[in-house]
């Protein structure tokens, strides 16, 4: 009776180890919660002058980790990227934003964006557009 008893942890034992070890063979993406991006600075249509800071300040999640954050700045009338920058986030669901372009070569009013797009791990993009003006 003992034998029998000890038998029967044993295979329960073996069993629960080799449930809980089993491989997920479940290759699915995950289901997609939109990443949401915050921005503290700038707020939409401040005016920066040649030779300031325009500073990108927020936040962003992500429930899938977020791969790579960017910012973009560009004139509205001629397309040209006056600033941009690319980081690597690694595989965090929680990143900060934290960016400083120092305004140059600006010679009228321009009517600019700043954009900012974020890639989760899966490839998903999400984008924000701050319109911003910039004066010489």
């Amino acid at each position: 009776m003992k034998f029998r008893a000890s038998f029967l942890y044993s295979i329960t034992a073996i069993t629960m180890f080799a449930a809980g070890c089993s491989k997920d063979d479940d290759n699915t993406t995950p289901a997609d919660s939109p990443a949401v991006i915050t921005t503290t600075v700038p707020a939409a249509n401040t005016t920066y002058i040649n030779g300031s800071i325009l500073q990108v300040r927020g936040n962003v999640t992500d429930n899938n980790g977020l791969s790579t954050a960017r910012v973009e700045i560009k004139n509205n009338a001629t397309n040209a990227i006056l600033y941009q920058q690319n980081q690597s986030t690694g595989n965090v669901t929680y990143y900060d934003l934290n960016w400083d372009w120092t305004v140059t070569g600006i010679t009228s009013a321009t009517n600019a964006t700043v954009k900012i797009t974020v890639t989760d791990r899966y490839n998903n993009q999400v984008t924000k557009d701050i319109p911003v003006i910039l004066i010489d």
